[in-house]
């Protein structure tokens, strides 16, 4: 193995030392997030619930319920303890199998996970196919079923 010059040892150090600094961000100041660290999603599943179960095709007629989660604009993710702090209410719509999309309307965020629960119809003679669900936001959260 090569013994490298002391000069040449911290001189490397020193570039390692600054890379990381560079990685590690802000440190205090005014740093706002526009949503959680944990990004915002949609699912089937309510918050107290204490798994995922596979889930069945909705058929048309029948409904499900669709919850988000991580509504915030409170990033906690790295050890702090700010309040959490609702997102403002997010637009959702559905896309059905065929292109129809309709309008679900406005749902705010709160709860414990800063979330909201929207109870889907299904309408009759939707073809079967896969749904999805979205938000407004600028990097939109999806949610896909299937219909059958």
């Amino acid at each position: 193995m090569r013994d490298f010059p002391r000069s040449a040892r911290l001189l490397g150090a020193a570039c390692l030392l600054l890379a990381c600094a560079a990685c590690g961000g802000a440190q205090g100041g005014d740093v706002t997030s526009a949503g959680s660290c944990v990004a915002p999603y949609l699912d089937t599943v309510p918050p107290d619930a204490p798994s995922v179960a596979a889930e069945a095709p909705v058929a048309p007629g029948d409904s499900l319920t669709v919850y988000g989660h991580w509504y915030t604009e409170t990033c906690n993710d790295t050890g702090g303890h700010d309040p959490e702090v609702p997102m403002p209410p997010v637009h959702l719509t559905v896309t059905w199998p065929g292109g129809a999309v309709d309008d679900l309307g406005e749902a705010g965020p709160g709860g414990g996970d800063m979330g909201f629960s929207v109870v889907v119809q299904v309408p009759v003679g939707t073809p079967t196919g896969v749904a999805k669900i979205r938000d407004d936001q600028e990097y939109p959260s999806t949610y896909r079923f299937r219909v059958g």
